[in-house]
């Protein structure tokens, strides 16, 4: 593929990142390698549940991507804002709430366990120093709520 996003916010290569669930700060590791081209993201990935791929879209006037991380077991949408400190913004379970626990704990788990905050950002190549201001930069996502611990 020679064709590939020449814009410097979205570099084809090695990513890191976080994602967290919308009721603990806590922060999951993502590793990933992303292919950006033609307003198109593919990749492939590992993080603390398993392996998984990519697919998704992206868009250069209004600086948003939407993609899906999927599992041998299930899906999860991403949505965020593309930016000069990399992707930032929500995921969702592709998954429906559980029956027979009732509206308001259906509401609950669903609030707790199928929705969350990520931040994904490329990797900068033999910088340490590169990767210090990264960690840094993700201390207060804009647009992302992140419970305090």
């Amino acid at each position: 593929m020679n064709n590939r996003e020449t814009h410097h916010l979205l570099p084809s290569g090695s990513w890191s990142g976080f994602y967290c669930y919308k009721k603990n700060a806590t922060r999951h590791k993502m590793d990933c390698e992303l292919i950006f081209h033609d307003s198109i993201i593919t990749g492939h990935g590992t993080d603390d549940v398993a392996p998984y791929t990519w697919k998704g879209t992206y868009n250069l006037e209004t600086f948003k991507a939407r993609l899906t991380k999927s599992y041998a077991t299930h899906q999860v949408f991403y949505e965020g804002d593309i930016d000069e400190n990399g992707i930032w913004g929500f995921w969702e379970l592709n998954e429906t709430i559980p029956k027979g626990f009732g509206a308001e704990a259906s509401k609950k788990i669903w609030d707790s366990f199928c929705t969350g905050g990520f931040h994904i950002w490329p990797k900068k190549a033999g910088s340490e120093e590169a990767h210090a201001v990264a960690e840094v930069a993700v201390e207060e996502p804009k647009g992302v709520s992140m419970p305090k611990s």
